[in-house]
C-alpha cells in the first residue's frame, strides 16, 4: 500500500472497530419461562444504581440477551415483556472486563406486577476462559498495603510472581519496580498496565506512568492466562484499573497516615551504630495525607448535574525520608599506605603481590611472568598522585568487619535520602442523551529525589546519588455511542507522558581538574573509580542525563450482539517517541583489578586491587562520548473476537489478533548498525559499520510481517445450575517492546557516540596508562565521516535484520465450584511457552574453546597483521595476543548481537484459588502456585535489551542449550493469603447486639485485616571461576546443599563443594543450580480498625497497621561469589553468607474520614 493511502485507510478502520482494552463490563443472560422454554422479544434494562443511567437490550430468538460495554458498577436488571409479570434482580454487581451472566424465569401474569428476584448470582465463570481474578474495592481500601499502591496488590493473584521480594512498599521511588512482575512465568519487559482502558506505561523498561491514588480506584482486574483477542502485546499478564466516577450522591474521603523508625523492629543486621549519626536503626519519616471528593456537577442556579454530569477529583501527597543499611569494604590504614603484609585471603593466607613493572614475556615457556612486590609493599615514592588524590575520598573503615582476617564490609553508612510525591486526578462523565455519553481523566504524578547514597558528596558512587524530578501525566477521554442496544461504538484517546531529568552532585563543579586527572578527559562529573574487591568512587554510568518520552493511542470501537453471538473487531494504534540523553562515563571510568599485580602464571589467589589502584597502573574501563537520541515508532493492533453462545450451558470463544510494529527511527539519523557478516569494501574482511539514512535505511531492522494470533477457549457449565465450570484456553501472544528497551541504551550509536577502551596495545597483561597520565588520545565521534571501517579495535554491536517477533503461547484448564457460605474454588493447570524471546545476547567473537588446548600460548605476542590499520585499542599495536587473532572476527574485540531474540522458556504450573467475596462482614482470597519455569536466557528478571557477556553463558554461540536451566527467579512455591474481616461484636453484629451507648462505640466498629505472603527460594548462581578462560562457571564437586540443622546466615551452603577448573577447562557447574536455593520468604501484614459512625454518612477509621508484623527474618540469597586461590580452593570470606535482608516489623498509624 502506498504510503499516501496508509493513514485514511487507517482511520477509516478505526471507525468501524472495538477499543481492545476497555475496563467495562458485559452482562448477558437467558430468558426462560416457568416450563423451561426460552422466551425472545424480552427488554431487559440494567440502571447502574449510583448514576441512574440505563442500558437496554432485547432476548432474541433462543431467548438470549447481551448488554456490552457497561461501567463497572453495582445494577438493577429487569425483564419485561407483555403477559409477564416484570422480573427484577437488584444488586447486581458488575466487576472490571466481566462478563456476568444473570438469567431470568418469567411468570405469567401483567406486565404491571413486579416480582423482585433474591438469591446469590453464582460468581463462577461460565461464560469465558481467561485467567484472572478481579480486586474489588473492598480489598484495595481495606487491606494492609505497604506503602498504599494500588498496582502492590496484583500480588494477590496466583501465577503472579514479583521480581523484587521487598516487603518495603516504597516502590513509588520509582515506577520501574512495579513494572517488574512476571505473569505465569512470562518475562518482565512487556505487561500491560491500563487504567481506564489506556495505555498506562511509557517506553523504557516499559514503567507505570502513574500509580492512580488508592482512595480514587473502583477496581482492577488481573488477566494471566489465555487472553481474549482485544489484548495483546504483552509478555505474559493484563492488569486493566478502573478509577471511581462521581455518584449522584456526594462522596468522597480525607486520610492521613504516618510512620516513624520509632515503632519499628530493628533491622536484623543492623548491629552497629552509625559513627556520623549514632543510629542503628535506619531513619524513616513518613506522611502521606489526601483526599478526594465525587459527586454531581453543581453550578448553584445555573446547571444540576444529577443523572447526567458527575466529577470525582483527589489530591495526594507524601512525604519520606529514609536510610537504609549500606556495606561495603574500604582499604584499612595500612592498605591505604601501601602495607599489604596484613592482606589475607578467608583462609588466613598472605595474598602475593607481583610487580607489573617487571612484566615480560616467560623466557621459559609461554605467557608472561612478573617478579614478587618487594616486601609485600607498595613505595610511596611508586604511588601516583591521582591516586592519592582520589584516595583522600575514600571514607576509612568505622565498623567492625563481617570477617576480621580479611576485614570484609568494614564501612557502613545510613546516608538519609529525601524523596517527596505528589498526585491529582480529576475525571469527568457527562451524558448527552441515552444514546451518548463521554468522560475524560487526567493524572499528574510529581516525584522528587534528593538522593545521598553513601554520603559522599561528589564522589558517591550509587546509582541514585542523583537529583531526580520524575514528572508522568496520564490523560484519557473517551465516547460512547449507542446506536442500538446491539452495536455500541466507543471511541478512545489516550496520551502517557513522562520527563525525568537526573543529576549527580559533582555535576558541572570541574572535579577532574581538582583531582588533577588530564586534560585530555571532559570536565562534566566526579570520574568513575572503581578498585577490585573495594567500594568504588566517583559518578555512576547512568546518574546523570534525562529521559522524555510519551505515548499517545488513538482508538474507536464497535461490539455487535447478534443471536447467540457476541462479536468485537477492533484496532489499536500506537506512537511512541523517545528523547534521551546520558553522561555516561564522560570523565571517566577508571578500574584497577588485580590482574596487573598477580602472577600472570597462577593468577588465583594472587594480586590486589588496591595495590594496583596506588600504583596508578589502569587495567580497564572507558572514556565514553554521548549525544542526545530522539527515538519513535509505531505499533497497530487489529482483531476479531467472537463469543459464541453454542447452547446455554456452552460457551465458545474464538479470537483472531494481528500485530504489526515499525522498528525505531531516530530523528536526526544519528544511529548505525555493525553487520559482521558483509564485506568491508575497505579492509576487504567482514565487518561493516553502517549509518542510518546514508548507507542503511532509517529502520534498518526488518519488519516481520506475520504475527496473527490466534485464540480459542471454552466454558462449559458443568451441572447447568451456575455452580460448576470447565474452562480452558490457548492463545498466541505477540510481544511488541517499544523503543526503550531496544534502542534507549544507545546501545547501536557508534560513529554518534564514541568509546574510548582502556586496555593495553595488543592485549597485553600491562597496564592501559598511567592514570596520572591518560591516554595518548580519546576516539571521538565522526558520524557517517568515519566510514565502513570506523571503531575497528574496539567492541561493536549488531543487531539482526531478520529479527523474527518474540511470542508466547499460552493455554490453561480450569475447574471451577461454587461452595456454600459464598466461597468458590478454583483449580487451573496453567502453561506458557516461550519462543524468541529478548535477551540473551550472542557474543558472536567468543574464542572456540577448542583453542584452549593452546594454553598459555593463546597470551604470545605475535605480529599484528592490522598494525597501522587500527590507532586505539589491543589490537593496535606492533604485536598482538594469538588469542586475538583466532577470533572470528580478529579485527574487533567484541561483537555482540544486540536487541537479540534467542532465548526460550518454558513454565508450567498448578494454581489454586479459594475465594470469598465480601458479605457479613467477611472477604477473603487465598491464592496458591506450584510452578517451574526453565529458559535458557540469563533471567525472566533482565530488561527487553540484557546482554550477556562471555562469563554468563559457557559458549553460548555455539550451543546455546547448554546453559538451559531453571531460571534464576523460579519460584516453586508460593502462597498469598488476604483477608478483611469486621469482627462480629456490637450493634447490628451476631454477638452484643443490644449494646448500646458507650458499650456499642467500645465493643462495635472493630475490624481485622491481614496479607499473609510465603514463598519457596530462588535457585542460586555461582560464578568466580579464574583459570584464564574468561568463562567462570567453577566446578562442582559434590552437592553443596546442606541440611537445616546444618544451615544458617553464615553458612548457607557447603562452599568447599566448589573448585576452580583445571586451567583452559570449563566448570561443570550449571547456569543455575536447582538444587541449591536462597532462602524463601513469610511475611504478614496485618490492620486493625476501629470505625466510629459520626453521622449517617460519615465514617472515622482510626487505623494501626503492621508490614512483617511477626518481625520474621526474611533473609536475602547468600552471597554468590566464588574466589579461589592457587589450589581452587574458595578464599572469599563473605561466600555462601547472607549479610543482609528484607525489611524488619513497620508500624504504620492513619486516620480516614469516608462519606
Amino acid at each position: 500500500m502506498k504510503r499516501r493511502y496508509f493513514w485514511p485507510v487507517l482511520f477509516f478502520s478505526a471507525a468501524v472497530a472495538l477499543w481492545a482494552q476497555s475496563p467495562r463490563g458485559t452482562i448477558t443472560g437467558t430468558i426462560t419461562d416457568a416450563q423451561g422454554a426460552r422466551v425472545p422479544g424480552v427488554e431487559v434494562t440494567a440502571v447502574n444504581v449510583a448514576t441512574n443511567i440505563s442500558s437496554r437490550a432485547v432476548s432474541s430468538d433462543d431467548g438470549t440477551y447481551t448488554i456490552p460495554a457497561l461501567p463497572v458498577g453495582v445494577y438493577q436488571i429487569s425483564a419485561r415483556a407483555q403477559g409477564f409479570k416484570t422480573s427484577q434482580r437488584s444488586g447486581v454487581t458488575l466487576e472490571v472486563a466481566q462478563t456476568l451472566r444473570v438469567d431470568f424465569t418469567l411468570e405469567l401474569g401483567a406486565l404491571s406486577e413486579t416480582i423482585t428476584v433474591t438469591g446469590e448470582i453464582a460468581r463462577v465463570q461460565t461464560e469465558q476462559s481467561t485467567l484472572g481474578t478481579v480486586v474489588e474495592r473492598q480489598r484495595i481500601e481495606e487491606l494492609p498495603l505497604n506503602g498504599r499502591h494500588v498496582f502492590n496488590l496484583v500480588k494477590l493473584v496466583a501465577g503472579v510472581r514479583p521480581i523484587d521480594r521487598s516487603t518495603d512498599g516504597f516502590g513509588e521511588i520509582t515506577n520501574q519496580g512495579f513494572s517488574q512482575i512476571s505473569f505465569n512465568g512470562g518475562p518482565i519487559y512487556g505487561n500491560q498496565f491500563f487504567v481506564d482502558g489506556g495505555m498506562n506505561t511509557v517506553p523504557v523498561h516499559n514503567e507505570i506512568s502513574v500509580v492512580p491514588m488508592t482512595d480514587a480506584v473502583e477496581e482492577f482486574k488481573v488477566e494471566t492466562n489465555s487472553l481474549k483477542a482485544e489484548f495483546g502485546q504483552t509478555s505474559g499478564g493484563v492488569v486493566n484499573v478502573a478509577t471511581k466516577s462521581g455518584t449522584n450522591e456526594f462522596h468522597g474521603s480525607l486520610y492521613e497516615f504516618f510512620r516513624n523508625d520509632a515503632l519499628d523492629a530493628r533491622y536484623a543486621f543492623s548491629t552497629q551504630r552509625d559513627p556520623l549519626s549514632g543510629r542503628i536503626k535506619p531513619v524513616l519519616r513518613y506522611n502521606q495525607y489526601g483526599g478526594t471528593v465525587g459527586g454531581p456537577a453543581l453550578i448553584p442556579k445555573l446547571y444540576n448535574g444529577k443523572n447526567r454530569t458527575f466529577f470525582f477529583a483527589g489530591y495526594e501527597q507524601w512525604r519520606h525520608r529514609t536510610s537504609s543499611l549500606n556495606q561495603s569494604t574500604v582499604p584499612t590504614p595500612e592498605q591505604r599506605a601501601g602495607d599489604f603484609t596484613k592482606t589475607f585471603d578467608s583462609r588466613g593466607n598472605l595474598i602475593p603481590l607481583f610487580d607489573p613493572a617487571t612484566t615480560r614475556p616467560n623466557p621459559a615457556g609461554s605467557g608472561f611472568i612478573r617478579d614478587p612486590l618487594a616486601g609485600n609493599l607498595v613505595p610511596r615514592s611508586r604511588m601516583d598522585p591521582v591516586s592519592l588524590k582520589v584516595l583522600e575520598f575514600m571514607p576509612l573503615p568505622n565498623a567492625r568487619p563481617q570477617d576480621p582476617v580479611t576485614n570484609a564490609l568494614n564501612f557502613i553508612s545510613l546516608a538519609v535520602t529525601p524523596v517527596n510525591q505528589g498526585v491529582t486526578n480529576i475525571r469527568l462523565d457527562h451524558r448527552f442523551s441515552d444514546r451518548d455519553s463521554m468522560f475524560g481523566r487526567y493524572t499528574v504524578t510529581r516525584n522528587t529525589r534528593q538522593g545521598s547514597g553513601w554520603g559522599l558528596g561528589p564522589a558517591d558512587p550509587d546509582l541514585f546519588a542523583r537529583r531526580d524530578q520524575r514528572d508522568n501525566h496520564n490523560f484519557v477521554v473517551t465516547q460512547t455511542h449507542v446506536f442500538t442496544p446491539a452495536m455500541i461504538n466507543e471511541f478512545k484517546a489516550n496520551v502517557t507522558r513522562q520527563n525525568l531529568p537526573f543529576l549527580h552532585p559533582s555535576f558541572g563543579q570541574n572535579w577532574p581538574d581538582k583531582l588533577g586527572i588530564p586534560a585530555i578527559f571532559p570536565r562534566d562529573l566526579f570520574p568513575r573509580v572503581e578498585i577490585g574487591g573495594m567500594l568504588p568512587l566517583g559518578a555512576n554510568p547512568t546518574s546523570a542525563g534525562i529521559r522524555a518520552q510519551h505515548t499517545i493511542q488513538l482508538a474507536d470501537s464497535l461490539s455487535i450482539v447478534r443471536g447467540r453471538h457476541t462479536i468485537k473487531a477492533g484496532i489499536d494504534q500506537r506512537w511512541f517517541r523517545l528523547n534521551w540523553f546520558l553522561r555516561r562515563n564522560i570523565s571517566g571510568n577508571f578500574q584497577f583489578g588485580a590482574g596487573l599485580t598477580n602472577d600472570p602464571q597462577r593468577p588465583a589467589g594472587t594480586g590486589i586491587g588496591m595495590a594496583t589502584f596506588l600504583l596508578g597502573e589502569v587495567s580497564g574501563g572507558q572514556q565514553e562520548f554521548n549525544t542526545a537520541y530522539s527515538f519513535h515508532s509505531w505499533s497497530h493492533a487489529s482483531y476479531v473476537q467472537d463469543d459464541f453462545k453454542v447452547t446455554p450451558r456452552l460457551t465458545l470463544n474464538f479470537g483472531l489478533r494481528y500485530d504489526l510494529a515499525s522498528e525505531p527511527v531516530e530523528r536526526h539519523n544519528r544511529y548505525s548498525n555493525f553487520n559482521p557478516f558483509q564485506m568491508n569494501p575497505e579492509t576487504k574482511m567482514p565487518g561493516v559499520l553502517g549509518y542510518a539514512g546514508v548507507t542503511l535505511p532509517r529502520h534498518f531492522v526488518g519488519r516481520d510481517k506475520n504475527n496473527f494470533g490466534p485464540r480459542f477457549g471454552f466454558a462449559w457449565d458443568v451441572r447447568g445450575n451456575g455452580r460448576t465450570a470447565l474452562r480452558g484456553g490457548y492463545g498466541l501472544v505477540y510481544l511488541l517492546v517499544e523503543s526503550g528497551d531496544t534502542q534507549g541504551d544507545n546501545s547501536n550509536s557508534l560513529g554518534f557516540a564514541a568509546t574510548t577502551p582502556f586496555v593495553a596495545a595488543g592485549g597485553a597483561p600491562v597496564k592501559a596508562f598511567q592514570f596520572s597520565q591518560g591516554p595518548a588520545t580519546l576516539v571521538r565521534p565522526l558520524g557517517p565521516a568515519g566510514g565502513p571501517s570506523a571503531f575497528r579495535g574496539q567492541s561493536v554491536n549488531f543487531q539482526d535484520w531478520n529479527a523474527p517477533t518474540p511470542y508466547l503461547q499460552q493455554w490453561n484448564l480450569t475447574l471451577q465450584q461454587a461452595l456454600p457460605w459464598k466461597w468458590v474454588i478454583s483449580a487451573s493447570y496453567a502453561g506458557n511457552k516461550g519462543t524468541k524471546l529478548f535477551g540473551g545476547n550472542y557474543a558472536l567473537n567468543q574464542l572456540d574453546p577448542s583453542y584452549f588446548s593452546l594454553r598459555l600460548q593463546l597470551q604470545d605476542q605475535v605480529a599484528n597483521p592490522f598494525f597501522g590499520q587500527i590507532s586505539t585499542g589491543a589490537v593496535s599495536g606492533r604485536t598482538v595476543a594469538r588469542s586475538q587473532l583466532l577470533r572470528p572476527f580478529p579485527d574487533y574485540i567484541n561483537v555482540n548481537t544486540f536487541a537479540n531474540h534467542g532465548s526460550s522458556s518454558i513454565y508450567h504450573s498448578l494454581q489454586m484459588t479459594i475465594e470469598r467475596r465480601y458479605s457479613n462482614g467477611l472477604s477473603a482470597l487465598v491464592s496458591y502456585t506450584f510452578s517451574k519455569l526453565i529458559n535458557d536466557s540469563f533471567s525472566i528478571g533482565g530488561g527487553g535489551n540484557a546482554t550477556a557477556g562471555l562469563g554468563d553463558y559457557r559458549i553460548g554461540r555455539l550451543n546455546r542449550r547448554l546453559d538451559r536451566a531453571v531460571d534464576q527467579n523460579d519460584v516453586t512455591h508460593r502462597m498469598v493469603a488476604s483477608a478483611v474481616y469486621e469482627l462480629p461484636f456490637g450493634p447490628k453484629k451476631p454477638i452484643w447486639s443490644g449494646a448500646r451507648g458507650v458499650a456499642g462505640h467500645l465493643v462495635g466498629g472493630w475490624q481485622v485485616n491481614t496479607i499473609v505472603t510465603a514463598e519457596s527460594g530462588t535457585p542460586l548462581m555461582v560464578r568466580g571461576a579464574n583459570n584464564f578462560t574468561g568463562i567462570n562457571y567453577p566446578d562442582v564437586v559434590r552437592n553443596p546443599a546442606l541440611s537445616g540443622s546444618e544451615r544458617g546466615v553464615n553458612r548457607w551452603f557447603d562452599t568447599d563443594a566448589f573448585r576452580n577448573p583445571p586451567d583452559w577447562t570449563i566448570g561443570n557447574a550449571p547456569r543455575t543450580l536447582s538444587y541449591l536455593r536462597g532462602p524463601g520468604m513469610v511475611d504478614v501484614a496485618l490492620s486493625l480498625f476501629k470505625t466510629f459512625r459520626i453521622a449517617e454518612r460519615f465514617k472515622l477509621e482510626v487505623r494501626g497497621e503492621a508490614f512483617n508484623a511477626l518481625n520474621h527474618l526474611n533473609p536475602n540469597n547468600p552471597n554468590v561469589s566464588f574466589s579461589p586461590n592457587a589450589q581452587g580452593v574458595n578464599t572469599n570470606a563473605l561466600f555462601g553468607r547472607i549479610t543482609s535482608a528484607l525489611t524488619a516489623r513497620r508500624i504504620q498509624l492513619g486516620m480516614r474520614l469516608t462519606f
